[in-house]
């Protein structure tokens, strides 16, 4: 309600401004009416364009993602209509496949989901359906497809597609400085970009509360039909795979900068999987809570049946022999000798603690600034940030050298920070920010970097 009434708002104010442009123009000459008052007039025509291009979002689906029909793979279809029906859902709108070790089911937010029911999409990954059995894949679609037999998922699709209306206001592609002229075609966008901001910032608070409990919830659906254990040991085995697939992907960029392909990834990772078993350290925390908030885990040596993974093997298909790709059998032997050496470089990823920070209500001026400013170190997204209430990001990242940087809706960028961290220490960053009046600029910077442990 409060998206409606914003929106009804922000349309009026466009037609208002619209109006003013036409009266200028019909009496030209009769009043001194400054010249960006026409600008500002002509902004409303492209706040109007913006938010019809924002309701006509329909979110378009990665490349990798490809349609699979029943005919295809009537495996996987037998367990998705065994699944839907015990859950008593609706028959899925399309399935998708994907390279990726990954599964989830989906919609495409659109306008109309605020009043109708959104039609749902599954994907699956390659990389679970060629390593998973029957019981382990039939785990994971119930935990997925129980999000959505879940009834605080039924009253949250709304409030969902509000959210990714508003982050297409939100979203930032190139940061630059805009010009006088330019920020006052724009100062309608940038309103409702705000608005868009503090509709977000809403959104995620009550989401990250809820987000937890309804993965639990999830959890609990799928171990009422597949059993406690069946359960954790899927969650346990995609979490495995997810390591292995993403060390595999790591292992082929080195081959590519050679020309070198792996004619059957999917074999590969069949080979991988029988000798590299991650650590504890090494897995999502998430899904080890998950996992151990179920009970003790127990080994099993139930054998399921493998016909999931039996019709995806056809669909992987192979490269054709050449001179240039590498054999599944010889790139999982190259992989044992790489493994430790990912496995390494992981670690280090995440050895370095850092907070970024800025006190609340440093200064007394300008207390207009209410933005959220968009933090990345390295240049990508780790963080938003609001210059009157203060806050504090933390954030896990590797040793060496860094460089922090924000930038706001407004145009507004900060200079570069440059930092060097070193490995398994904790170091602060106070940010901070000066109004130049005279040359009216505006700078966010990194002020200063400190040792907290």
């Amino acid at each position: 309600m409060i998206y409606i009434i914003g929106c009804s708002f922000f349309v009026l104010l466009a037609l208002g401004s619209l109006w003013l442009g036409y009266y200028i123009l019909c009496n030209y000459g009769k009043h001194d009416i400054p010249t960006h008052m026409g600008i500002l007039s002509a902004g409303g025509i492209l706040l109007l364009w913006e938010m019809a291009k924002s309701f006509r979002l329909k979110s378009s689906l990665p490349h990798s993602y490809k349609p699979i029909t029943r005919e295809e793979f009537p495996a996987l279809f037998s367990i998705i209509d065994e699944v839907t029906a015990n859950l008593n859902l609706a028959p899925m709108s399309n399935v998708y496949i994907c390279p990726d070790a990954t599964a989830a089911v989906f919609i495409q937010p659109v306008l109309s989901n605020l009043v109708f029911e959104p039609k749902k999409s599954l994907v699956m990954g390659l990389g679970f359906l060629t390593q998973m059995d029957d019981d382990e894949i039939k785990a994971v679609l119930y935990h997925e497809f129980g999000h959505y037999a879940q009834k605080e998922m039924k009253e949250s699709i709304s409030v969902y597609t509000i959210g990714q209306l508003s982050r297409s206001f939100v979203a930032i592609k190139k940061p630059k400085q805009h010009g006088t002229w330019e920020m006052q075609l724009k100062s309608q966008i940038l309103l409702f970009t705000y608005f868009a901001i503090w509709i977000c910032n809403r959104i995620n608070k009550a989401y990250s509360k809820l987000a937890k409990q309804m993965e639990y919830d999830a959890d609990d659906i799928a171990a009422r039909h597949v059993g406690t254990a069946c359960l954790q040991r899927a969650l346990l085995h995609a979490a495995v795979i997810k390591y292995n697939y993403d060390m595999m992907q790591w292992g082929m960029q080195q081959l590519q900068a050679q020309n070198i392909a792996v004619n059957n990834e999917y074999a590969a990772l069949a080979l991988v999987n029988n000798y590299s078993h991650p650590t504890r350290n090494m897995l999502p925390a998430e899904i080890l809570r998950r996992i151990e908030r179920l009970g003790e885990l127990k080994s099993s040596n139930n054998k399921s049946a493998t016909t999931v993974k039996n019709g995806a093997e056809p669909i992987c298909g192979s490269k054709e022999p050449a001179p240039n790709v590498c054999t599944a059998a010889r790139f999982a032997e190259w992989m044992q000798q790489g493994c430790a050496i990912y496995t390494q470089q992981r670690r280090l990823s995440t050895s370095v603690y850092l907070e970024i920070h800025l006190a609340k209500r440093r200064h007394k001026l300008p207390l207009v600034d209410s933005a959220a400013y968009r933090i990345l170190i390295d240049g990508k997204h780790v963080g938003y940030g609001n210059f009157i209430k203060g806050f504090t990001i933390k954030k896990k990242t590797s040793p060496g050298k860094h460089t922090l940087t924000a930038y706001a809706p407004s145009g507004v960028i900060s200079t570069p920070f440059e930092f060097k961290v070193e490995e398994n220490k904790a170091y602060r960053i106070e940010m901070d920010y000066k109004v130049y009046i005279r040359k009216g600029l505006y700078d966010v910077f990194g002020e200063k970097i400190e040792t907290i442990r």
